[in-house]
């Protein structure tokens, strides 16, 4: 229930996020086009001009609208829509001078609304996407452009023009990367809370497991061993029958909890790389998974052994190792079979991680699959543990 309600509450809150970011062009393009638009026509401009003016405003708006809506989430450019907003926003430039020059637009005040109306659509366009260098780099080459315009119409408005262009982009670069920051964030922790809720289900799993087979497995022994005794010391025909009966309903009983419990502590290596993760950077180290699944999956017993082994690794890293990096490396190779390769940074070389129980036993999971591992420190303080299963167990 509480799962639910917090994704609900993920998704409206993604929702309002994402609508409130696709109106912000039309809301700050409506309320500084509509005056240019009446000064167009009060300096006389042809319907054609003012109407020419209104659509590619509107185009632009479009293609902003669209790349903001794209860009939400995602880390890849619309290059070509980008290259359209240019395209047009680099016209609407060059058409500065001939608007001046025919009066239709007078003033310091005209020019410098223009010059942000014509900064806006493609600020827009870039924040959710591009990186710090490359806005930055748009924004002083679009200022740029503009304030060199302006200088040749009228040297008084370079200050306006400059300052307007700048404050737009800086205005609309901090609202859009703050908002998609907050949007990102909160989606890691909404895929932390989902880990951390499978990691319970599994430790859970694994408790009743232990319990049931330590408890009811115990009992249902003595049971099967008691009847065997009864069985053994009873004359009676009769009784002697029931005994056999009680033995073997409590070995068949015995045998039956051994295959739930079985099922119940099987590992999910997905599972395992997921958990490996969300501990691992909460305890404040970067973790990187490459994993591609092989064709029909792994085999249960390779599955099962991979499963521990990243359950052991990643158990060293957090208690042997100041870890700012951590890479998992699962690999299929023809011929080779299947490695597991996990590397961290910040190793402290003082005694042997391998030293404990956990790798000894890990060890003893690979033997009957032909599988090996081997482990040690590396340069600059790293240490790498790999473990190798033939194909033929894979």
């Amino acid at each position: 229930m509480g799962t639910s309600l917090h994704q609900t509450n993920v998704h409206k809150a993604t929702v309002y996020t994402r609508w409130t970011l696709c109106s912000m062009p039309w809301l700050l393009l409506a309320s500084l086009l509509w005056p240019l638009l009446a000064q167009l026509q009060r300096g006389g401009a042809p319907t054609s001009a003012v109407g020419l003016a209104a659509a590619l405003t509107t185009i632009q708006g479009i293609g902003a609208t669209t790349a903001v809506a794209y860009g939400i989430g995602r880390h890849i450019l619309p290059v070509p829509l980008l290259l359209g907003i240019g395209a047009l926003t680099v016209l609407q430039l060059a058409l500065m001078p001939y608007l001046y020059d025919a009066e239709w637009l007078t003033g310091t005040q005209s020019i410098a609304t223009l010059s942000v109306v014509l900064a806006l659509p493609l600020a827009f366009a870039l924040s959710p996407t591009a990186d710090l260098r490359l806005y930055a780099g748009a924004a002083l080459a679009e200022t740029a452009v503009a304030t060199t315009v302006s200088l040749a119409l009228d040297p008084r408005m370079l200050l306006p023009v400059l300052t307007g262009t700048a404050t737009g982009w800086a205005v609309i670069g901090l609202l859009m990367h703050s908002s998609v920051w907050f949007l990102a964030v909160m989606w890691q922790l909404d895929a932390a809370r989902e880990s951390q809720a499978r990691l319970v289900v599994a430790e859970e799993r694994l408790r009743f497991a232990r319990d049931l087979h330590d408890v009811i497995g115990r009992n249902l022994s003595v049971i099967a061993l008691k009847g065997e005794l009864a069985a053994r010391l009873t004359q009676h025909p009769k009784a002697q029958a029931e005994m056999v009966e009680v033995q073997r309903l409590a070995r068949e009983m015995h045998k039956e909890i051994r295959d739930v419990v079985r099922n119940y502590r099987t590992t999910d290596l997905e599972a395992e790389l997921d958990g490996a993760r969300a501990v691992l950077e909460a305890a404040g180290t970067t973790c990187v998974i490459h994993h591609a699944p092989p064709t029909g999956g792994f085999g249960e017993k390779t599955q099962i052994a991979l499963g521990w082994a990243v359950r052991e690794a990643v158990t060293n890293v957090l208690r042997h190792s100041h870890a700012t990096h951590c890479t998992i490396t699962v690999d299929r190779r023809d011929g080779e079979g299947t490695q597991l390769q996990i590397t961290n940074d910040g190793a402290m070389p003082v005694g042997d991680p391998g030293q404990g129980t956990g790798l000894d036993g890990l060890t003893q999971r690979l033997s009957p699959l032909g599988g090996d591992l081997c482990h040690g420190y590396g340069p600059k303080n790293t240490y790498r543990l790999t473990v190798r299963i033939p194909n033929g167990e894979s």
